[in-house]
């Protein structure tokens, strides 16, 4: 923890000064009737409750002291507020492990990062994007669009036959998942609703295992002669979206899920060119775009129900 913070200071991007002596960490545990953990106490000695370090944590410490109480009094006695999310859900992190939680509807949502691991981000956010690589994949993406009609084709071919496959059973679908497989094709995976329904009565939800293209039940190769590349995702999102705008999607589930997998994220139909192009895989992103959670999609699938 202390070689990561000394990386941060040297950064020269945050007011100095700020830093909590060890006599008003004692004050605050003492608000608190517990102890502060270790990793959490260093990061307060050096910075305090700045909010130039990492936009997420407390920049207040009455908002800091009021947030553990409440969740003392939810009983996550485990967990350290460090943050929130726009003022809504809660940062936690646990005390022994660091790994951090946000906290919606007092369930505990893994965030699959530790707090070390945001401070690393903190200081990645300084490195300038790689300019060349971006330009390169938008000058694939200009020359793909040349194909775009036949791709649209097949990919209207394969989202038929799933569709078609799922009504066969008496079923829709609830998301649409199109990805590479390792055999250099891509496949458009579909979700089955009577699954969904069947998950969301079981008593532990897998919520990231329910949005993977592991449990969906139908799925279709699309039938391209186009190597997997960056670049042929955001045309696939740009055609998806092009057929959600046109009412392709209509006789489906309200609120269906739309994406493409693209190597370590996944692109929304809600996504504009430029988000997708830069889009990363971070603590940022993910409460940021908490939207795009397993968690929060099921949720809003729920409220169909």
């Amino acid at each position: 923890m202390k070689k990561i913070i000394k990386k941060i200071k040297k950064q020269g991007y945050f007011e100095d000064d700020l830093g909590l002596e060890k006599s008003e960490i004692n004050e605050l545990e003492n608000q608190l009737n517990s102890k502060i953990p270790d990793f959490f106490k260093e990061y307060l000695k050096n910075f305090g409750f700045n909010e130039n370090v990492f936009w997420a944590i407390f920049n207040e410490e009455d908002e800091f002291v009021e947030q553990n109480e409440l969740i003392q009094e939810l009983g996550h006695t485990n967990f350290i507020a460090i943050g929130d999310e726009y003022a809504e859900n809660l940062i936690v992190a646990n005390i022994e492990t660091q790994q951090l939680y946000l906290l919606e509807d007092d369930l505990l949502i893994d965030l699959k990062t530790t707090f070390e691991q945001m401070l690393h981000e903190a200081i990645s956010t300084f490195d300038l994007p790689d300019f060349d690589a971006l330009q390169n994949i938008e000058t694939a993406f200009k020359v793909l669009l040349e194909h775009k009609t036949e791709i649209t084709t097949a990919l209207i071919d394969s989202l038929n036959a799933l569709i078609n496959e799922a009504e066969q059973n008496d079923d829709s679908l609830f998301s649409i998942i199109i990805s590479a497989v390792p055999n250099n094709d891509y496949v458009v995976y579909g979700g089955s609703f009577n699954d969904f329904k069947s998950v969301i009565d079981t008593e532990n939800i897998d919520y990231d295992h329910l949005w993977s293209v592991n449990s969906a039940k139908y799925q279709q190769p699309i039938n391209l002669n186009q190597t997997p590349s960056k670049a042929m995702d955001l045309l696939f999102l740009e055609i998806l979206k092009n057929l959600k705008n046109e009412g392709y999607f209509n006789q489906q589930i309200e609120n269906i899920s739309i994406s493409v997998q693209s190597e370590d994220v996944n692109f929304f139909t809600e996504d504009t060119f430029d988000e997708a192009l830069t889009k990363k895989n971070n603590l940022e992103t993910k409460i940021k775009r908490f939207w795009e959670s397993s968690y929060d999609r099921t949720r809003l699938l729920i409220e169909v129900l």
